[in-house]
């Protein structure tokens, strides 16, 4: 009978969001591009983002698309029609405590 053979595998880590990459390369290329990294400026890093939303509830336990909500920026960057997240944007602030 036949038995299974433990192989060990290397991954790398982003350490801002947790994605795994099997090349050293690839997390590298991924971190200097992650959203979640605050040394690339994005909106999801910065104190000024306000995240839209979708089908907020209207009435107790229904959940509809009338609530609908974009997302917005505070410091008066237009989110509209933009791929997000901006990135090494100039009015980028970090959130308190960061």
């Amino acid at each position: 009978m036949s038995e299974p053979i433990p192989v060990m595998v290397r991954r790398y880590m982003c350490p801002h969001c947790s994605r795994g990459h099997s090349k050293k390369a690839a997390a590298v290329a991924h971190i200097a591009r992650c959203w979640l990294n605050q040394e690339n400026r994005t909106c999801k890093t910065c104190v000024h983002f306000d995240p839209g939303y979708v089908g907020m509830p209207c009435f107790p336990g229904r959940w509809c698309d009338c609530n609908d909500k974009p997302d917005e920026c505070h410091a008066g960057i237009d989110l509209s029609g933009k791929e997000l997240p901006v990135t090494h944007c100039p009015r980028w602030e970090a959130p308190c405590g960061s």
